[in-house]
C-alpha cells in the first residue's frame, strides 16, 4: 500500500513543475490493440481520474471572491491495461495529471468553476466545469455545507469520446489558518470508442475525498487532498484567492 504522506509529498513536487508534468511523455491514447474487458477497466480509470475535481473546501467565495491555481494529481492505475491503450510506451503504475483551475463567487452562495487538463507530449486534454450552491455558508460555530454539480469532456483523442458528470456533497470547517474538508458523491461516465470491435461503456462510480486547505498568507493557500473510490489519487494545489 503506497504511503499517503510520501504520495502527497511527491504530488507537491510535481505541482511545482506542472507545466512540465506529463501523463506519460511522448505517448498518445491509441485503442487499436485493446480488448473489450480491458477497455472497460481503462474507461473507468480514465473516466474517474479526469473527472472534475474541486480540490477545495465547501465554503462559498462570496460575491467578490475569486481564486485560481494549479494542481497535480498522482493517480494509481492498472498499467497492464494501460499498456494496451497507450501507443508506443510502457505505461507506468501511476499517472501525473496537471490541472489549471479557477472559481468565481456569485450572489446567494453560488460559485462557478472551470478546470483544464492538458498533458504535454500527449493527445489528452480535458475541459471541466462546476456549479456549486452553499446549503450552509458556515460561520464561527457552524460548518459550511455545499452541493456541487460538475461536467467534463475529453478532447484531442481520435480513438475515444469521453464525458463525465456528477453530484457531490461537501462539508468544511475553518480553524485558524486550516480548513479541513470532506466530500462524497456519484460520478457517471461514458466512454465511446471510435475503433472497430469495441463497444461503448456507460457506468457510474461512487467517489469521496478528504483534504485540508492551509492559508499561510491572506491571498495564498495550499490544498492537499486524498481521493477515495475506484481510482486512488493524491492531489496538491497551489492557489491564489481573493
Amino acid at each position: 500500500m503506497p504511503n499517503p504522506v510520501r504520495r502527497l509529498a511527491l504530488a507537491l513536487a510535481l505541482c511545482a513543475a506542472v507545466p512540465a508534468a506529463t501523463l506519460h511523455a511522448g505517448t498518445d491514447i491509441d485503442l487499436g490493440a485493446i480488448g473489450q474487458p480491458a477497455f472497460a477497466t481503462f474507461a473507468e480509470e480514465i473516466g474517474v481520474a479526469t473527472a472534475y475535481n474541486p480540490v477545495s473546501p465547501a465554503e462559498p467565495l462570496g460575491t467578490l471572491g475569486f481564486d485560481i491555481g494549479v494542481s497535480a494529481t498522482l493517480v494509481d492505475i492498472d498499467n497492464g491495461v494501460w499498456n494496451q491503450a497507450v501507443a508506443g510506451a510502457d505505461a507506468p503504475s501511476s499517472l501525473v495529471i496537471p490541472r489549471i483551475q479557477a472559481r468565481k463567487g456569485l450572489p446567494f452562495g453560488i460559485d462557478v468553476g472551470v478546470s483544464y487538463i492538458s498533458v504535454p507530449s500527449s493527445n489528452v486534454a480535458v475541459w471541466g466545469g462546476e456549479l456549486r450552491k452553499a446549503i450552509l455558508e458556515g460561520g464561527a460555530a457552524t460548518p459550511a455545507v455545499a452541493v456541487l454539480a460538475h461536467y467534463s469532456a475529453l478532447s484531442g483523442v481520435d480513438d475515444l469520446d469521453l464525458t463525465s458528470y456528477g453530484v457531490d456533497l461537501g462539508i468544511s470547517k475553518g480553524v485558524l489558518f486550516l480548513t479541513p474538508y470532506a466530500g462524497a458523491g456519484m460520478l457517471w461516465y461514458s466512454a465511446d470508442p471510435k475503433v472497430g470491435g469495441l463497444t461503448k461503456v456507460d457506468d457510474s462510480a461512487a467517489r469521496g475525498y478528504v483534504g485540508v486547505r492551509i492559508t499561510p498568507f491572506p491571498v495564498l493557500n495550499l490544498v492537499a487532498q486524498a481521493d477515495l473510490g475506484p481510482v486512488t489519487g493524491y492531489t496538491l494545489r497551489v492557489n491564489l484567492g481573493f
